[in-house]
């Protein structure tokens, strides 16, 4: 809960990015955005978000972006994203007659293969390692054949090598939404996207903060942190009763112009459920009662940073309409709402100061 008696510490530093396929466009518009103010807040055109917070966190589009942002001689800038999605997004979600032909449009098979992210992450980022990530990471991914979560983390890489995972690995498990992409081989596991369970990863980010009993900064407490947290935007798909109760498996996960059913209300529930509980756990007072849904993610430790879209997106859409319309004006509307957030979140790191460099 935000501490009683003083200004926050902003001692560990947090930025933790949803999934949501293409519209992680967004996420790449908005972080952009807070990287520029610190450039302006700090007159360095070079200054980058991996000086400025301790731990990246992200899911499925949102991991690609947390991998971006920490590899380690990309130079990959917020505003390089922009490129991932507009220039790579149409290849990456492209599909041939034959494979649409062999997947039944989806219904039997995978509707896309991962060779063009594969070759997306490897053409941006290289082939890194955690072990070499510039600041701590947490990916997310759901191991299929343990039936459990399995996360991707820099601190285990630099423990274990059998936890060094290249790069490209920890992006195409972590990108590997039920539907969309195959499940992804990785040491005798079958990985899929971490939305299953975290599409919004900032608990995993909390958690690991409060981990820490070994690098500096160590033995935190909840107000020791300032998070960011960034949504991919939402459109609420309502059903009414009578079309859910009658609903088999291919009413489920059938999808009309829109994400499967299943998909959404896991998706967009887990990532709800997320924001409420971070924000209790660091905006509000014991005691409090209920908070006010308009105040939820308006920080002092918490900000939560979530754009409204005029209608569905699919996270495979990549119309020409979507990409360079909808979707920047989403995070422009965004970043207009929450000018003076951005403005706070960037005045406070760099106040805090750049972090040393980290070896590996």
């Amino acid at each position: 809960m935000p501490p009683a008696d003083g200004p926050p510490t902003d001692k560990f530093r947090i930025l933790a990015v949803d999934g949501g396929g293409i519209r992680g466009l967004i996420s790449a518009l908005v972080l952009g955005k807070l990287e520029y103010r610190i450039q302006e807040l700090t007159n360095n055109e070079g200054a980058r978000l991996s000086d400025y917070f301790h731990l990246f966190a992200g899911t499925s589009t949102g991991g690609l972006i947390a991998l971006s942002l920490t590899a380690p001689d990309a130079g990959i800038t917020a505003e390089d994203l922009y490129l991932l999605y507009t220039e790579d997004g149409p290849e990456i979600f492209n599909r041939s007659l034959a494979r649409r032909l062999a997947t039944m449009d989806g219904w039997r098979g995978p509707k896309y293969s991962p060779d063009a992210l594969r070759m997306a992450i490897e053409k941006r980022l290289g082939n890194p390692r955690l072990k070499s990530a510039l600041r701590d990471l947490v990916v997310t991914s759901y191991d299929m054949s343990g039936r459990e979560p399995y996360f991707f983390k820099r601190w285990r890489a630099r423990e274990s090598p059998d936890r060094d995972a290249p790069f490209v690995d920890a992006a195409l498990a972590t990108a590997a939404a039920p539907t969309y992409f195959p499940s992804h081989a990785y040491e005798g596991r079958a990985l899929v996207d971490g939305g299953v369970f975290a599409m919004n990863p900032v608990i995993a980010g909390i958690t690991e903060a409060l981990k820490r009993r070994g690098d500096p900064p160590a033995n935190l407490s909840s107000d020791d942190l300032l998070i960011v947290s960034v949504g991919t935007g939402t459109y609420e798909t309502g059903y009414s009763q009578s079309e859910a109760e009658g609903w088999g498996k291919l009413g489920w996960i059938g999808a009309d112009g829109d994400d499967p059913p299943l998909l959404g209300a896991v998706f967009g529930g887990s990532a709800e459920a997320a924001d409420h509980w971070a924000h209790m756990l660091l905006n509000y007072p014991n005691g409090g009662g209920l908070p006010d849904p308009q105040n939820v993610g308006r920080g002092p430790l918490f900000f939560r940073w979530q754009a409204t879209l005029p209608s569905p997106v699919a996270m495979d859409d990549v119309s020409d309409e979507t990409l360079t319309h909808v979707l920047p004006a989403a995070a422009n509307e965004l970043n207009v709402s929450r000018e003076a957030e951005v403005d706070e979140v960037a005045k406070r790191v760099t106040a805090a100061g750049p972090l040393p460099a980290d070896p590996a």
